[in-house]
């Protein structure tokens, strides 16, 4: 298998964009995924401005980081049913200035347990209207059903395998791709200390040629802090699981 991306969810306010911006530089195969919902990322929020930047600086830069937006609660449910939060709609519409293409690559819709609407048809059209770019939902026993109902509409999507919901547990064995056709990504419990090993075990049931990404966030957090994202263990889950990629990738 090989990797698209290796991402690193939910870096926040307490790493400066300018050690942000130089990580991505450092690790051209990196992705952020920032969480959005309404709180700390809503117009008075503690993130805002933050992201702000991130989105200024990235919007100008001739070889742009990965970014990818992760969208929960009332603003996945907005999404859902086809209507992008007004709070949301300039940093999705926003385009590079020199590549003319989105800043937000990658949309990540959360939907889950606490997912109150999910209008299949609306969400499609959503979709369609913002071809170049990439949507992507979780796939695990509680969205499967709605995973059914968008992939009967023909639109094209991606899924993000995690079947730990959230608590950090990777399993004993991944699960192969449902759909031929739709791109899969696997998050659960990765981290610098067994991102090597749960590769293995990703790669056992890929074919050689299937590009895929992981996900990493709970175990990206400062071990004295865990609301804090920690950029010392964002480096180290990078750098194994790039090694893992070069000894393993023709």
């Amino acid at each position: 298998m090989k990797l698209r991306y290796i991402t690193c969810s939910d870096p926040r306010e307490n790493i400066s964009v300018p050690s942000l911006i130089n990580f991505t530089e450092k690790y051209p195969i990196s992705e952020l995924g920032i969480q959005a919902h309404p709180g700390p990322m809503s117009y008075k929020g503690r993130r805002y401005g933050w992201f702000n930047q991130i989105m200024f600086v990235s919007g100008n830069m001739p070889t742009p980081p990965n970014i990818a937006l992760h969208i929960n609660y009332e603003w996945c449910d907005c999404m859902c049913r086809g209507i992008i939060p007004i709070e949301l709609q300039k940093w999705i519409n926003a385009r590079n200035d020199i590549t003319k293409e989105p800043v937000i690559k990658r949309i990540q819709l959360n939907i889950g347990d606490n997912t109150r609407s999910f209008n299949p048809l609306a969400l499609a059209n959503l979709i369609k209207n913002h071809k170049d770019q990439e949507f992507i939902l979780p796939y695990n026993k509680n969205t499967s059903a709605q995973i059914a109902q968008l992939k009967s509409t023909g639109v094209r999507f991606s899924l993000l395998f995690d079947n730990s919901y959230g608590t950090g547990i990777s399993p004993d064995e991944w699960q192969k791709p449902v759909y031929e056709d739709v791109p899969n990504g696997y998050a659960g419990g990765l981290g610098p200390g067994n991102v090597e090993i749960q590769l293995k075990k990703i790669n056992k049931i890929l074919p050689a040629d299937y590009e895929t990404w992981i996900d990493a966030e709970g175990r990206l957090r400062d071990i004295y802090d865990t609301q804090s994202f920690s950029l010392g263990l964002a480096e180290r889950y990078m750098s194994e699981a790039i090694k893992w990629h070069n000894q393993n990738t023709k």
